[in-house]
């Protein structure tokens, strides 16, 4: 069997998500590798898709419960009281108005990482890359993986108060 591109899987996958309504199923009922699952999610077409999905969901659903309320899937021969039918359905309205229907809690709000080989010239060449030389600085995250006590900028602060600290003790002896 040949192997599908990647337009063809990206189909695949929004053709299960009409049915599960999650990425990472509707991804791992296709068996997406993690790295066309990265690019899926970043994909304009694909987001397009899936939201326009939970946006018609969201929607029938809707309905369906405004029908509830409005007496549609009632049954005429039953007589008696429908306020707890009705109250259940405004209670799974406001639900899902205001839950949006819970589908955001989907790997595409992960945060995903993936180490990728490449040489010096590649990543440079990258537009999402800003490169900026320099060292240690004062500055906040400037020296992100130091190992060393007084290399990180959290110690170099706390020395820098302990100093300010010792100088307005001296010149308060002096006064």
């Amino acid at each position: 069997m040949a192997e599908k591109t990647y337009e063809e899987l990206r189909t695949d996958v929004i053709a299960k998500y009409r049915i599960v309504y999650k990425d990472s199923v509707a991804m791992d009922a296709c068996k997406v590798p993690k790295d066309i699952r990265i690019r899926m999610l970043d994909d304009p077409e694909y987001i397009a898709e899936t939201k326009a999905i939970k946006a018609s969901l969201f929607i029938d659903q809707l309905d369906i419960l405004d029908g509830v309320l409005g007496g549609s899937y009632s049954d005429p021969e039953k007589v008696g009281d429908r306020s707890a039918t009705v109250l259940k359905a405004l209670e799974m309205k406001q639900k899902l108005l205001l839950e949006d229907l819970n589908v955001t809690k989907d790997e595409s709000n992960a945060l995903n990482v993936t180490f990728v080989a490449m040489n010096r010239e590649d990543f440079e060449s990258l537009e999402t890359v800003e490169i900026k030389a320099g060292g240690n600085s004062d500055e906040l995250g400037a020296d992100f993986g130091s190992t060393e006590d007084m290399d990180s900028f959290e110690a170099r602060q706390k020395a820098k108060i302990k100093e300010k600290l010792k100088e307005l003790d001296s010149k308060k002896e002096v006064d």
